[in-house]
């Protein structure tokens, strides 16, 4: 079989994907995480209009990481790829554990797994429609509860039966190292592995060891400076390229809420394109090393037998 891309539309090949935000969120319930109703995106036309902003910056793929517990929606998925000519990438899998349904606690591993690979290979919701990735999957603060761990290792063992990358949420960049040791255990390629919300802090030797271990490093919380401010992310994905891991970088926003939207006065989907790339290379990030992170590396990511 040859490597593909499975979007929400099919299967396509992953010279066809150009430049694409990896982990993003467009129909999204994010009620269980105390951010109330701002992190609740449900309006399919808003959506619609902001994304053909991103489309006509010169964007042309999205990768969904809602998962089905998060409000997940593929109909509407499918709706908003064909209306604003983008590639979507739907998700598999279950976020933090305030969102897991009973079956995480009441399901084996290996069910939970079946799950997961039935997402992959079949399709969501009594649809054709398939997912692409596995994520995102998350820990959050202090220690990783055992229902978290079933979900690690069912993750793991759903991509070592399709291929499909996972995609990591992380709390502050906390537990990363136990999310790797899961991995390791489980037999996961380390390459098939995104490691999710870094870049949020300034310690370089932390992000040095991660990609010492060979997964993506995903800064996916720019435009977010509640967090950091975006001139410390340019300077520290600098420093990471200067390092030599400009192929382990994936670059996202993770907009998850109403606020971040043009329609609601924040900056949108287009602001990687339009206000973090010329940050990148005020910083001496060439263009050619920008394409690598926004168009190569996400095709090699997302890119497996389908």
């Amino acid at each position: 079989m040859v490597a593909r891309i499975m979007t929400v539309s099919g299967p396509i090949d992953p010279d066809a994907l150009g430049i694409t935000l990896p982990h993003e969120h467009i129909i999204v319930d994010l009620r269980h995480s105390l951010y109330g109703f701002d992190t609740i995106l449900d309006d399919v036309p808003l959506a619609i209009d902001e994304l053909k902003i991103l489309k006509e910056a010169g964007g042309d793929a999205i990768v969904d990481v809602t998962n089905g517990y998060m409000g997940r929606d593929v109909q509407a998925q499918s709706r908003i790829a064909q209306e604003t000519g983008l590639k979507i990438v739907a998700s598999t899998g279950y976020y933090t554990e305030p969102y897991y349904p009973r079956e995480v606690y009441e399901l084996s591993t290996d069910k939970l797994a079946d799950l997961m690979v039935a997402e992959l290979t079949e399709g969501i919701d009594g649809t054709e429609v398939r997912a692409g990735i596995i994520g995102e999957i998350g820990t959050r603060r202090d220690f990783m509860s055992p229902a978290e761990e079933r979900v690690f290792r069912a993750a793991s063992r759903a991509q070592l039966r399709t291929g499909a990358a996972i995609s990591t949420h992380t709390y502050l960049e906390q537990l990363i190292p136990d999310q790797l040791g899961i991995f390791e255990d489980e037999s996961v390629e380390p390459t098939r592995v995104i490691i999710g919300h870094l870049g949020d802090h300034r310690d370089m030797d932390r992000l040095r060891a991660i990609a010492a271990k060979g997964v993506y490093l995903q800064i996916d919380h720019i435009g977010f400076e509640v967090q950091q401010r975006d001139r410390q992310r340019a300077k520290t994905v600098a420093g990471l390229v200067k390092d030599g891991h400009v192929s382990q970088l994936l670059l996202s926003m993770d907009l998850c809420a109403k606020s971040r939207l043009h329609w609601h006065d924040g900056h949108g989907y287009d602001y990687m394109i339009a206000g973090f790339a010329p940050l990148l290379a005020e910083e001496g990030v060439s263009q050619s090393e920008i394409d690598i992170m926004m168009i190569d590396n996400p095709r090699r990511a997302l890119a497996y037998e389908v």
